[in-house]
């Protein structure tokens, strides 16, 4: 019995010796960007995400489309970006500005192309891809200004303002959050 005893602790020392020396020469990854860049993600405050559709009708180069598609987004706030000072016994923030990111969807269906036509007497063009994506572009900068105009973003603001009392709030100095943009 002590013998079988005797075999399997030394068993399990060569596994142990064998598995520390492994992990301990293998050659650590370098720095990865793309894990920073996660990071940094994280520490952006979301007040407001957006899904919607949009019809497109543009032209460029004398072609014309009519299309839809489906437009995903985010306003966020870089925390990283917080500026704040401490004025006797109150703490004053400023609210970073905005980052508004309009992307296409990458759903199945969400862009959908209705019709294509060229303008000019008897030519037969089609559209090219870089023609279509320059288009895409543009609906996305109208898209982002429409979001200006219709008050998303003085509404998202307002959830980054709450979000941060909430955050804070736990400190015992009063917090006053100022949005210089409004």
């Amino acid at each position: 019995m002590k013998r079988i005893l005797l075999i399997i602790l030394l068993a399990a020392a060569v596994v142990g010796l064998s598995h520390y020396a492994f992990f301990r020469t293998e050659t650590k990854p370098e720095f990865d960007e793309a894990r920073l860049d996660e990071v940094r993600e994280m520490v952006k405050l979301c007040s407001m995400k957006i899904c919607d559709e949009v019809a497109i009708k543009d032209s460029i180069n004398g072609k014309w489309i009519f299309a839809k598609a489906k437009v995903n987004g985010y306003i966020r706030f870089d925390i990283e970006q917080l500026d704040y000072e401490v004025r006797n016994d109150t703490i004053f923030m400023k609210l970073p500005p905005e980052e508004v990111e309009i992307y296409e969807s990458t759903e199945p269906g969400a862009y959908q192309v209705f019709d294509t036509w060229d303008n000019s007497l008897l030519s037969r063009r089609k559209m090219t891809a870089t023609e279509e994506n320059i288009l895409k572009r543009r609906m996305a900068d109208r898209y982002r200004s429409a979001i200006y105009q219709k008050g998303y973003v003085k509404r998202a603001r307002g959830s980054a303002i709450t979000t941060l009392q909430t955050l804070f709030g736990h400190l015992k100095q009063p917090i006053v959050i100022i949005d210089d943009a409004q």
